[in-house]
């Protein structure tokens, strides 16, 4: 599939501003807030996708999206159709007419999120178009980077410009902002938590985990990549998200475990940079605050400590919103409408004005109910075997397994995170899983 220039340019562009979540355009334009955030990389996809879609043949369809990914697509669209039966089984106190269209603007998201998925598997194919999408995924965290600079210096030097930006970076009202402070024990410390242009800590976290395996197909030289991957990591430490860094652990076992054999040496460069961050990160924080890294992870443990609280109150209520339908859920996008009316009195103040599942399989488990979860998780299993087949053949040129590599460690550590917070309508999240879909292609194993 021969690519336009334009098209490569909304694309470029569209990769730039992937983590501009917090920008709401339809806001920015007409100065109202339409329900709902139209983010930049939403307007960017939609415009490279209409040519994209004029130029593709069937044959493309069938060799990117093989009959088996298909037959998820296929039962996931069923699974969210049987959702809307919650509406019926699991009555909430509110207009019929309010309810149905918050079921239909979700369903529209979602599938919005699935083209983030899709555009990339087919799209993405041989060396030039995977260092295409690396640089400028790369090149988008680099103005994270800066953009997180920009607020630690405003932390200790208030000045104008970080204010004025922040009106155009935090204008989407469905991305909530908050979590600007470092708290640890009882008390804040004078401390910035680095949230970027994604509004909250736990956001940039996650995307950074998607970001940071794929320096590694950016194809610089060894040095640029290595400085690259010890900013972004410090960074990640500073966003202070407990998520993160345990998803980032987890993301680093992953890394380990592929890097065994023939990839040794990346695995040596993993337990390197991590070492390294670390210690930039002590560097940092100064000999008084060397402690705080753990008194955070301990944090984790505190009954007292509203963020737990929030997560295990969100979780309990959702729990109960299943029970209510277990088998095809409350409804896709629902959860809120019933989570005042089964959460403990105690949890009715640990939420937002809009209430969330605080967990993402756990929300498809309570919208959607059994047949929602049985698709999502026969899908990550199927991934799953298709990567252990991939590594493992020894017929596979070890150049096309370093995308398989970089694109399971991303997957690894962004999803992993997401079993603590439910925001799905990141678009990194949908398009690290499609990069990883091309990947498979390229070894062949996708079509097994």
């Amino acid at each position: 599939m021969n690519t336009p220039a334009i098209v490569r340019r909304l694309l470029a562009g569209m990769l730039l501003t992937l983590p501009w979540v917090g920008m709401g355009v339809g806001r920015l334009v007409t100065g109202r807030d339409l329900g709902f955030g139209l983010q930049p990389a939403w307007f960017l996809l939609g415009a490279a996708a209409v040519p994209l879609l004029f130029a593709v043949r069937p044959e493309d369809i069938r060799s990117c999206l093989p009959r088996s990914w298909l037959v998820f697509a296929g039962a996931a669209v069923a699974a969210l159709a049987l959702s809307a039966l919650g509406l019926r089984i699991a009555p909430v106190q509110e207009e019929s007419a309010v309810v149905a269209g918050r079921f239909l603007r979700q369903v529209v998201q979602l599938g919005l999120m699935a083209a983030f998925l899709v555009l990339p598997a087919c799209w993405v194919r041989g060396t030039a178009r995977w260092r295409f999408t690396a640089r400028w995924l790369v090149a988008g965290a680099w103005l994270q980077v800066a953009y997180a600079g920009l607020q630690y210096l405003h932390w200790h030097h208030p000045g104008t410009l970080l204010p004025a930006l922040e009106q155009i970076f935090t204008s989407n009202p469905a991305i909530l902002s908050g979590s600007e402070q470092l708290h640890v024990g009882d008390g804040f410390r004078d401390m910035p938590r680095l949230r970027g242009t994604m509004c909250e800590p736990l956001y940039l976290g996650n995307y950074l985990l998607a970001v940071l395996p794929l320096v590694s197909l950016a194809g610089w030289n060894r040095w640029l990549s290595r400085a690259t991957t010890l900013l972004l990591a410090v960074v990640l430490l500073l966003t202070w998200s407990r998520g993160a860094w345990a998803a980032g652990a987890v993301a680093g076992l992953v890394a380990l475990v592929l890097a065994r054999g023939r990839w040794r040496r990346p695995g040596r460069s993993v337990l390197l940079g991590s070492v390294a961050a670390v210690v930039v990160l002590a560097v940092a924080l100064g000999p008084d605050r060397l402690l705080l890294p753990w008194e955070r992870l301990i944090q984790s443990l505190s009954t007292r400590d509203w963020s737990n609280l929030t997560r295990l109150y969100s979780f309990q209520a959702a729990w109960r919103a299943f029970q209510l339908s277990p088998a095809v859920g409350v409804g896709w996008g629902q959860f809120a409408w019933h989570f005042p009316v089964l959460v403990d009195p105690m949890g009715l103040q640990s939420q937002f004005t809009w209430p969330v599942v605080n967990s993402f399989p756990l929300r498809v488990l309570c919208e959607t109910g059994l047949v929602g979860f049985g698709v999502f998780a026969g899908a990550a299993a199927a991934i799953v075997r298709q990567v252990a087949r991939a590594v493992r053949r020894p017929d596979v040129d070890p150049e096309r397994l370093r995308p398989v590599a970089a694109c399971t460690v991303a997957v690894a550590g962004v999803w992993t995170q997401f079993l603590v917070f439910s925001q799905y309508n990141l678009p990194h999240i949908w398009l690290v899983a499609g990069l990883l879909l091309a990947a498979l292609r390229e070894t062949g194993e996708e079509t097994q």
